[in-house]
């Protein structure tokens, strides 16, 4: 019998590549436009306190000569009231993965390291995931009861009515809860580990049955972990950073807005065009001209999923004229838009895209009222003058806790506007 890699297996080498290969998408497009064109404000304390002037002095008329004079006004002036919100990111590393993995030849990657800086990055993620919100937390909605089995139905993600792939913010691994979305409560069963993702988003399947009653249209949210008797404030719900769609909104998605209702003070509401259908330019201009009308508004980032620009793109193609620098390569005018950002603007405003942005929506937003409220930066927890800490009753196990406190504000809603129900046509993809 020949010798062949078979017989021999034992004695040939396992040849390894250079360097860990990161196949996950970190890009956080919305949390760094807003860190970029924002402003920073460092507080000590339980909330920040904003002034806002929501009303004119009234007490102005035309009169007849020797008429009345006008009962006297003023100036109406509110406060916001700011809270921060509060992220963890947790790990756990043994002893030995730190010493077996402490050089190029034992490992691709520092063990510790590959740990720590992993999940900053991880922790920007689900900071990204927070901007496009409402800071409720809603990962997705359930779309039926699954009675006492593990498959999860479910549809909508970020509560936005209408949508497909409903599981795209749901992962392997994640613990999740349900709340009533008539009473903000938990739904009794305690929380699930997620254990798969159905390739078109449509379902997810839990570790253990759901064993209560849930309802169409529940709220699903992310957990600590799993517990029959967990309490709310262990869940997301809630617990977020205001995101763009509280932001620029008219009170559909959140009426009292850091306090204030917009009911009452409608200079707060963002302009919002529903029931868009197909796409066009006269409709983005006219949330550009209400806006402005509004409040002086001048959007200086139009924000979507990719979605949403294949539809503007599809507007823009009966006009789309052939490059002529390179005459043996032209590119009938789509050169722009070879990236996920690219060069396509309406006027001279470019696109910005965001695979985490709601589905069938275009943001107009004015950055100059953005604001980036921060009591903890981004830190290691060492008030015991160590970042990893020895597990109790684990031998060689420590852990560590980075966190961040923050919040996120528009001060001048009115400043931008909110397109929304855009025909386009969505792949179906899930994205970790």
């Amino acid at each position: 019998m020949p010798a062949n890699t078979s017989t021999l297996d034992a004695l040939l080498k396992d040849k390894y590549g250079p360097a860990l290969r990161n196949e996950l998408n970190d890009a956080t497009p919305l949390l760094d436009m807003f860190q970029d064109a924002g402003k920073d404000i460092n507080w000590q304390g339980r909330q920040c306190v904003e002034a806002v002037l929501v009303n004119r002095n009234r007490g102005s008329y035309f009169t007849a000569e020797g008429g009345q004079p006008p009962t006297a006004g003023n100036q109406q002036v509110e406060n916001y009231q700011i809270p921060m919100r509060y992220q963890h990111g947790q790990i756990r590393i043994t002893t030995q993965l730190m010493k077996s993995s402490r050089s190029n030849e034992g490992a691709f990657a520092r063990g510790m390291r590959l740990e720590m800086d992993r999940l900053l990055d991880d922790m920007r993620i689900q900071r990204n995931f927070a901007m496009w919100g409402t800071g409720a937390g809603i990962r997705c909605l359930l779309s039926d009861d699954p009675g006492t089995g593990t498959d999860v139905d479910v549809d909508s993600p970020m509560n936005v009515a209408g949508t497909v792939n409903g599981a795209r913010f749901i992962n392997v691994g994640d613990f999740v809860g349900f709340i009533n979305p008539l009473t903000g409560t938990l739904r009794a069963g305690g929380t699930r580990e997620v254990t798969a993702i159905a390739a078109d988003g449509s379902d997810f399947t839990v570790a253990a049955a759901v064993d209560t009653a849930l309802g169409d249209n529940d709220w699903v949210v992310k957990a600590y972990g799993t517990d029959a008797s967990l309490a709310i404030a262990n869940t997301d719900y809630n617990h977020l950073p205001m995101g763009l769609l509280g932001m620029v909104d008219d009170g559909s998605y959140v009426n009292i807005y850091f306090g204030l209702s917009r009911s009452t003070f409608q200079i707060l509401q963002s302009t919002v065009i529903s029931s868009v259908g197909a796409l066009s330019a006269d409709v983005i201009q006219r949330g550009i001209d209400v806006a402005a009308q509004l409040g002086r508004g001048m959007p200086k980032y139009h924000c979507m999923h990719p979605s949403i620009r294949r539809a503007y793109l599809r507007v823009t193609e009966g006009d789309r004229r052939y490059t002529m620098g390179n005459l043996m390569d032209p590119d009938a005018g789509t050169k722009a838009a070879k990236d996920g950002q690219g060069g396509v603007g309406f006027g001279d405003v470019k696109l910005k895209v965001d695979h985490m942005a709601p589905y069938g929506m275009w943001f107009g937003v004015d950055p100059r009222s953005a604001y980036r409220y921060a009591l903890v930066d981004g830190e290691w927890a060492d008030e015991t003058g160590a970042v990893l800490k020895d597990v109790s009753g684990a031998v060689d196990t420590f852990d560590g806790t980075y966190r961040i406190y923050e919040n996120f504000s528009l001060l001048s809603p009115n400043q931008s506007f909110r397109l929304e129900d855009i025909s386009a046509t969505v792949v179906s993809i899930h994205i970790n």
